[in-house]
């Protein structure tokens, strides 16, 4: 006391004024330029869980947003206390925000944890790999008692940083406004990590989210073509979300055998509805590295919400004795997924706000973002009839196998002029099975095999077919080799996961790269006119165009982005040596380098928590390029298939052999169980003159609007106001003047839908 006594009071007015200059050159450091009004309100905020009244209480206070940036559509405002943010939608008035929506917020019961993730911007999923390996850990920015800094303003936007000193984590971020969408990214050159390791991230996870009570409402997930989870508010199915990793799993870090249960994701997009108010999410960068997680209310909480989660590191198999299959399961801690994740938030206007809207909003994105444009067919009232045949295949034996030759190069011939002369004259031919071993030799082992006619048998059919204008496409899966073909060598040139075990007989892409330089030559000699990426093979998700997997092969190291990278490399290859490409269940990402998608998916995966399926994919890519749905004449429930082929706009599809067609059914891999074109010839001409009828004139037209009439009658609009209308029930569907018979259909050629 005495010491203190001795010091002038000047000195402590002194003091005073140099920790006030501090504060404040502090305070301008941490808010850089942001606009005055948002920077005001914090410089480094801390926003922990500490304890708040239950209510309102816990949730940003609406009076703390400030404006940041506008577009002509929306209006972004920032809390810099809590680094969340809301958007007014200038069009209709609807508010998006970054957390659950206040209205809801006093029925909330959750508590513990989760009650903390409903209202923090940010959670991730981390684990202690410096020692013992420990179970994964999640948590969130105010569990973690975090910190906000480094906010800033950025053209279109707000920058900001979330740390959390607690665990090292330091994740910076930045939300734009882009017209009518938020535009948000985790910067991660910025990401830090002490000696804990970051497994996942998600970032704004409840944007949108929202009760059921009072609404209706759903989440759209990109399961097969398309599914709605609908809102409910007494949901007893609480047990179970959706995830799912877009464009499938990653062989390389797939840690287990058990076969895949769901659709994979082909395309990077989700969405929700809630009354008049609707958004659609587009996966951007990263999305490779991304899993769809939706959950129902009732699960976590009360609210219904779904949000893209942003992988880090994945668990893989380190195989010890590959003989004695010994493993274990374990992380990479030297290594994490790198590269920025953005993902972009559509605010849909109130008459788009629903799965309609969604995907026509998507199929614009594909236009302006991938410069895919409107279908020019080739015949504008005549659909194109898609015909496989089918050279040769194998059947297992005990000492060799059996080979299966089914249609030589003379039977295509056959085939495709008695088709011609009953009136398909607008068809496309696609060739499988034409090498050495039939349909189950993989890794394009050329040439023809001399069985079916050789190369010189296989040119004389594609002139002969284009003399009738009729295209002819090759059909080889690139993605396998169990031929050895193209000097391929399993341990030099075979996809290996993490711990370096060469998987099955899947190829690295360099390896490809190389294969295909040479095919492209072979097909053009031979005259054809494209080539058909198979995915049929040892797993029915993998193939060209279709799956994405990283590589640890040393000769060809890829990660999972840039597999996709080369993989729309190869297509490009393709294209600019004057070769079309027919893709088969191909992803998104893939689709904009092909004329047509054979065996287009057109159905979901049956889980509880979801209620139907909805033709998404086919409402953004109908009228942008032509796509079918599975060979109708290997269709299981006949004529309910025949309806959704109207339904979900879908051209023929058939697959043919000549002869043999009774050995099919033990084939090696193509397992037909009705392929005789004699037995078909003339039905398959029928089923051709009804879809026509249907679809022929609107092949190249959008879809522009789809719903339900009734419990089992769905109608597709297609522009200039043709509907179809499809009746799947046992019963008579009769409303407004229109009448449709159980399983039946009636098409409406213009007008306003009743």
């Amino acid at each position: 006391m005495k010491l203190l006594k001795r010091v002038p009071i000047k000195y402590w007015i002194w003091a005073a004024l140099i920790i006030a200059l501090l504060l404040y050159v502090t305070l301008r450091l941490d808010i850089s330029t942001l606009d005055r009004g948002a920077a005001t309100a914090v410089a480094q905020a801390n926003v922990g869980a500490v304890k708040v009244e239950k209510g309102l209480a816990e949730l940003p206070n609406e009076a703390d947003f400030k404006t940041v940036a506008q577009s002509g559509e929306l209006e972004l405002k920032l809390d810099a206390k809590t680094g969340h943010f809301n958007v007014l939608d200038k069009r209709n008035g609807n508010i998006w925000r970054s957390y659950p929506d206040p209205e809801r917020w006093s029925k909330e019961t959750q508590e513990g944890i989760w009650r903390t993730h409903l209202r923090s911007p940010v959670m991730l999923r981390y684990i202690d790999l410096t020692g013992k390996v420990t179970q994964p850990k999640e948590t969130n920015l105010l569990e973690e008692q975090g910190k906000i800094i480094d906010v800033a303003s950025i053209d279109g936007g707000f920058k900001l940083t979330f740390d959390m000193p607690s665990k090292q984590f330091t994740i910076p971020i930045e939300v734009k406004v882009e017209k009518d969408s938020i535009v948000t990214r985790i910067i991660d050159s910025g990401i830090k990590e002490g000696s804990l390791s970051l497994i996942w991230i998600r970032l704004y996870p409840f944007l949108g989210a929202d009760h059921s009570y009072g609404q209706e409402g759903y989440l759209f997930i990109p399961d097969g073509s398309g599914a709605l989870i609908p809102y409910r508010e007494h949901n007893t199915n609480v047990n179970r979300i959706y995830q799912e990793p877009v464009y499938g799993t990653d062989v390389s870090f797939k840690a287990n055998d058990d076969p895949q249960s769901r659709n994979p994701i082909m395309m990077p997009v989700f969405g929700a509805k809630s009354g008049d108010k609707g958004f659609l999410t587009i996966i951007e960068d990263g999305a490779e590295m991304t899993d769809v997680v939706a959950s129902p209310s009732g699960v976590f909480s009360g609210y219904n919400w779904i949000t893209a989660q942003q992988n880090y590191r994945s668990t893989y198999k380190q195989v010890t004795n590959e003989q004695k299959n010994r493993f274990f399961i374990t992380y990479n801690k030297k290594e994490r997924f790198t590269g920025d994740r953005s993902v972009r938030y559509v605010m849909l206007d109130k008459p788009k706000a629903n799965y309609v809207g969604m995907g026509e909003r998507y199929r614009q994105y594909l236009m302006d973002a991938h410069k895919m444009q409107p279908l020019k067919p080739k015949n504008s009232t005549k659909l194109p009839m898609s015909v496989s045949l089918v050279g040769a295949e194998r059947e297992n034996g005990l000492i060799t196998d059996r080979y299966l030759k089914a249609t030589t190069t003379a039977d295509a011939m056959k085939i495709v002029q008695r088709l011609y002369g009953l009136g398909v004259d607008n068809m496309t031919v696609n060739y499988m099975g034409w090498a050495k071993g039939g349909y189950s030799d993989y890794g394009a082992p050329l040439p023809v095999d001399s069985r079916l006619g050789g190369d010189k048998g296989m040119k004389q059919f594609i002139d002969f077919a284009h003399t009738l204008d009729i295209p002819v496409y090759l059909d080889t899966n690139y993605m396998f080799n169990n031929t050895n073909a193209g000097s391929y060598n399993k341990r030099q040139n075979g996809l290996r996961d993490l711990g370096g075990t060469v998987l099955k007989s899947i190829v690295s892409l360099g390896h490809i790269e190389k294969v295909l330089t040479k095919d492209i030559s072979y097909y053009n000699e031979l005259g054809a006119d494209g080539i058909t990426l198979g995915t049929v093979g040892f797993s029915p998700v993998e193939g060209l165009g279709r799956s994405v997997n990283s590589d640890y092969n040393t000769n060809y190291p890829l990660s999972r982005e840039e597999s996709r990278k080369k993989q729309q490399e190869l297509l490009q290859k393709v294209k600019d040596a004057d070769l079309d490409i027919r893709g088969n269940r191909s992803s998104i990402f893939a689709v904009p380098y092909m004329s047509t998608v054979e065996s287009l998916i057109d159905d979901y995966s049956y889980d509880s928590f979801s209620e139907t399926s909805i033709p998404f994919i086919q409402i953004a890519l109908h009228g942008l390029v032509n796509y079918t749905s599975s060979f109708i004449n290997e269709r299981d429930e006949y004529q309910k298939q025949f309806l959704r082929d109207l339904e979900y706009g879908s051209a023929p599809s058939f697959v043919f052999i000549y002869e043999n067609a009774e050995d099919f059914k033990n084939a090696n891999e193509l397992h037909l169980y009705s392929p005789d074109f004699r037995s078909w010839e003339t039905q398959a001409v029928q089923e051709y003159q009804r879809l026509n009828e249907a679809l022929g004139d609107v092949q190249n037209k959008f879809i522009v609007n789809h719903r339900q009439l009734a419990p089992e009658v769905k109608e597709t609009t297609y522009q200039g106001g043709k509907r179809i209308i499809v009746n799947y029930g046992p019963t008579t569907y009769s409303s407004g003047g229109i009448t449709v018979k159980p399983l039946d259909y009636l098409i409406v050629k213009g007008g306003t839908a009743p």
